[in-house]
């Protein structure tokens, strides 16, 4: 409809004025209206030699006589130099549902750029708690809506599986625990290893010694190391793919440190070469303020140690020189928590100062930590809470839920499992990416809250009603719009904004609230608003919009990675 209104603006301001420039349409900004607002009277006025303020009341007013729509508008009304076009709200009403019901609504034109998206990076020998819930739950939504706004996209995994944390594993297995085997929860047991060593390791300068001795092994390739390092990362992976699967989440691409320190050891020689690194204390450092003539602002960091040991940014150098040339990508995400904002800063601005080019088309998506009300969370104090324990919790509050409402005669366990993973992912995603999530397992569950759980219970509430009677999709007019109609409708309108506007400026959270206030323009309607004992003609039209909120609504929870149960 947009295009239309555009087109009749364009034509009528070329024939009457040879105004052929670009035009400025917006959508009315009141309430309860539909339709658009143009300010091309304006433009024109500009270029009149009369007084602007008269030229600008009469090609407004001359502007808005001669257009021509038919039906679909209801009226247009030049106002202070804008001319507002108002949409015929039954036909509008119907038109909407129409897009919405006949598939594909809100999925964008195919775009040029192809994005990677990097996320989860979780640490081999290491647990998977709460904290790596936020990165998964918004890398893998960011991916999905993407793809929906017409993207080609590339997830990727990271897997940090060698450095110091893993040195400091493999030292206190060998030493404290050999010959151990993982239990089958084998995510808290590696945890608990991990932990340990650095317990031990404090106040003890002569075991560090060690540690690093065993990182440089690993590093070297030593057979003894190499085969536990093996062995162990393998448990870590078995863990990863078993949660990585209960999440609905998969990965086209992973990639390894492992694979990554030899060839950026190498990136970093180059940089030594071009003046770029320079070498202090045995070890290669780049000193990025003083290269830029900045004053604190990316400081100095180590980019490999004196021992010949690789670090977090020797490994990133290689990864982005390896995402470009093997994938053939535009763009590259990378979605990782903010404590990491200077170590991109360094990475990215070092490619760009050694001639590589796509590193400005790399983005940090940053995200703050989810913290509990103990305080933030540290695998190296053991105050983690792991996602097992969180999901088995979760679970069985959403359990006592389902349990409570009768209408789910059978699957009560599957139901709940949906619940429980929605409530999860929702909590994860309904907050700003730069905001910190304060987490209350109790809260996430809350059905009448802004949460997962409410707006599938809003689906569910649609599915039963449509479970009844079937729409009509060919006969059926709205007579006059009640509020809550008019509302619900404005929303519906919305869906394909919001998922543009979501994957343009990387935030999920967008789609997140979008979903949460169509869920409860749906409930409000519901209840204000009776369908299937309504007048005839007015349960046609209700039906169909009930029938076009489920569509919308399963959709939006498909892009957040929430399954949208027909029952609950």
């Amino acid at each position: 409809m947009k295009e239309l209104v555009e087109q009749e603006i364009k034509e009528k301001a070329q024939s009457l004025y040879g105004y052929a420039d670009d035009i400025e349409i917006k959508p009315i900004p009141f309430k309860g209206d539909w339709g658009f607002s143009t300010t091309v009277a304006f433009k024109i006025a500009g270029r009149q030699e009369k007084d602007f303020k008269t030229a600008l009341k009469e090609i407004s007013e001359t502007l808005a006589s001669h257009m021509e729509f038919g039906e679909d508008i209801s009226r247009i009304e030049p106002v202070n130099g804008y001319i507002n076009i108002y949409l015929n709200s039954s036909v509008y009403a119907y038109n909407v549902i129409q897009s919405i019901v006949k598939g594909d609504y809100g999925k964008g034109t195919e775009k040029e750029d192809k994005i990677m998206v990097e996320y989860s990076q979780p640490n081999t020998h290491k647990a998977f708690h709460i904290g790596h819930l936020r990165n998964v739950c918004l890398g893998a939504s960011l991916v999905d809506i993407l793809r929906y706004a017409g993207y080609e996209v590339v997830s990727a995994n990271l897997i940090n599986d060698t450095g110091s944390h893993v040195a400091r594993w493999l030292w206190c297995y060998k030493n404290y625990h050999q010959g151990e085997e993982p239990p089958e929860k084998r995510g808290k047991w590696l945890e608990d290893i991990y932990v340990e060593a650095t317990n031990r390791l404090q106040g003890h300068p002569e075991y560090e010694k060690d540690v690093k001795k065993t990182l440089q092994k690993l590093e070297q390739k030593d057979k003894e190391v190499t085969e536990l390092w093996e062995k162990s990362k393998q448990w870590s992976m078995e863990e990863f793919y078993r949660i990585y699967d209960k999440l609905n989440v998969d990965f086209d691409v992973y990639f390894y440190d492992s694979d990554l320190y030899e060839e950026g050891k190498e990136i970093v020689q180059q940089l030594l070469d071009m003046g770029i690194a320079e070498e202090s204390e045995g070890a290669l450092i780049v000193d990025l303020d003083r290269q830029l003539g900045t004053d604190d602002i990316y400081k100095t960091y180590v980019a490999l140690r004196s021992d010949g040991t690789a670090l977090y940014q020797t490994k990133d150098f290689a990864l982005a020189k390896r995402k470009f040339e093997d994938y053939g990508i535009d763009r590259s995400i990378y979605v990782v928590a903010s404590e990491q904002k200077l170590h991109f800063m360094q990475v990215f601005k070092t490619l760009e100062l050694a001639g590589f080019e796509q590193a400005k088309k790399c983005y940090h998506l940053s995200y703050e930590l989810v913290m509990l009300k103990g305080g933030k969370m540290s695998s190296r104090l053991g105050n983690i809470i792991f996602y097992d324990d969180l999901n088995q919790e979760v679970y069985e509050e959403a359990l006592k839920e389902v349990e409570k409402r009768e209408i789910v005669k059978e699957n009560k366990g599957e139901t709940a499992r949906i619940v429980s993973l929605g409530a999860l992912k929702f909590s994860m995603l309904k907050k700003d990416n730069n905001k910190t999530i304060l987490f209350d397992p109790k809260e996430a569950v809350n059905f009448e809250g802004q949460t997962g759980a409410y707006v599938q219970y809003a689906h569910a509430r649609a599915s039963r009603i449509l479970e009844k009677e079937e729409p009509e999709l060919t006969q059926f007019t709205f007579a006059a719009l009640t509020k809550e109609e008019g509302n619900l409708l404005e929303l519906l309108a919305a869906f394909p904004g919001a998922v543009e506007q979501a994957a343009e400026s990387y935030k999920p959270n967008i789609l997140a609230n979008y979903v949460f206030d169509t869920a409860r323009a749906f409930n409000e309607f519901y209840h204000a608003c009776p369908v299937l004992q309504a007048e005839v003609n007015t349960k046609k039209a209700r039906l169909t919009l009930v029938l076009a909120t489920k569509v919308v609504l399963k959709k939006g929870l498909e892009l957040l990675g929430i399954e949208a149960p027909e029952r609950m």
